[in-house]
């Protein structure tokens, strides 16, 4: 059974890595793709990497690195009909060409019922996955499912043509953690990810945190790692200890190099958390604190498998606390990490969506 995933990238990301390979446009496409894939950046949601193990025929398909798909285009004898779109047409080509029994768009935001529509070949089961805001206009009828983890998806899915929207949370890869080389804890706490106008609530408990690190004398190192689309509204506190994005292996060498790991959601999720970093955090055996949510415990259980805070003053609390006490610090850390391999590892998402490709698939 054929299995193709569409897998967009962050701009910023490309750039970083096209740097790192700055000879990329020189390789064949199955090389470049290779090199893609192993970077890891988005590693939880690449289920084509990994469905091969289970029998699957599959493709990874990087939907916005030019280099490596104008380089399929080349080797397949195409040319564009519109350069201006080199995104979509390509893409939609690699489906004709692959014809997969199951196509899996990672991004349906930017490949709606519109990319669809472009498509001669038609796969038995359409899937998208979606745990973020989605914009109006958003058109998905003709997906069979989209799946996500996040409340506000299910609540607008079926407002936007969904057939159904199904419950599954992306997997942390069993032995990544064992893969990557030994790191020293070189940050007492760390944050990797996004600051934005969308982010209010984060941009207050980062600069916070910020203010108390000098006001106790850079006792404990303290180190940003974040995306500033709108570098103008980043406060001081936060730009002064931000080192900028890092991506993939990168960023999973500096969260399994950190003693304790902060998880801070987006304005948008209001009561709910279970995003990425929940898991990525654990999974590589790091301490979590993250913001107290009211179903922090479906994920993972505060006290014992992480910890949390519900306010500045208690977050500064609980990393002084923590940093003093390593062994109750280390304790939750392994718990975490045995719970992210029981509950949210590649294995148990891996189950999960065949299960929903064996109920869905049409016979």
């Amino acid at each position: 059974m054929k299995f193709l995933q569409l897998f967009p990238s962050y701009g910023e990301y490309l750039q970083d890595f096209s740097s790192r390979h700055p000879r990329l446009a020189e390789l064949p496409y199955a090389k470049q793709n290779a090199l893609l894939r192993d970077d890891g950046f988005g590693i939880v949601h690449m289920f084509a990497r990994y469905l091969g193990e289970r029998g699957y025929e599959t493709e990874l398909v990087f939907t916005e690195c030019e280099s490596v798909q104008k380089q399929w285009l080349a080797e397949h004898g195409g040319t564009l009909t519109n350069p201006d779109d080199w995104r979509h047409e390509i893409a939609a080509r690699q489906v004709d060409a692959a014809r997969p029994d199951i196509l899996y768009i990672t991004e349906p935001v930017a490949y709606d019922r519109k990319f669809l529509d472009r498509l001669r070949h038609r796969p038995r089961l359409v899937i998208g996955w979606k745990a973020a805001a989605t914009p109006p206009g958003t058109d998905w009828r003709g997906f069979d499912a989209i799946l996500s983890n996040f409340q506000l998806t299910f609540d607008v899915g079926p407002s936007l043509g969904a057939s159904r929207v199904l419950h599954i949370t992306p997997g942390f890869p069993e032995t990544l953690a064992d893969e990557l080389p030994p790191e020293p804890k070189t940050w007492d706490v760390s944050f990797l990810g996004s600051v934005s106008s969308e982010h209010a609530k984060r941009n207050e408990y980062l600069n916070g945190l910020a203010r108390s690190q000098l006001v106790r004398e850079n006792d404990f190192s303290l180190g940003y790692f974040l995306r500033t689309a709108e570098p103008a509204i980043v406060p001081v506190g936060i730009a002064m200890h931000n080192r900028g994005p890092v991506w993939g292996a990168a960023m999973h060498r500096i969260l399994k190099g950190s003693r304790i790991g902060l998880n801070i959601g987006i304005d948008l999720a209001k009561d709910q958390t279970g995003n990425m970093r929940m898991i990525e955090v654990t999974g590589l055996g790091t301490f979590l604190l993250s913001e107290y949510k009211p179903n922090i415990g479906t994920y993972f259980e505060p006290g014992v498998e992480c910890e949390t805070f519900r306010s500045a003053g208690e977050l500064d609390e609980k990393i002084a606390h923590y940093l003093q006490n390593a062994e109750a610090r280390e304790r939750i850390a392994a718990a975490g990490r045995a719970r992210c391999r029981r509950d949210f590892s590649m294995t148990r998402s891996l189950d999960r969506l065949e299960e929903i490709i064996r109920k869905h698939l049409p016979r």
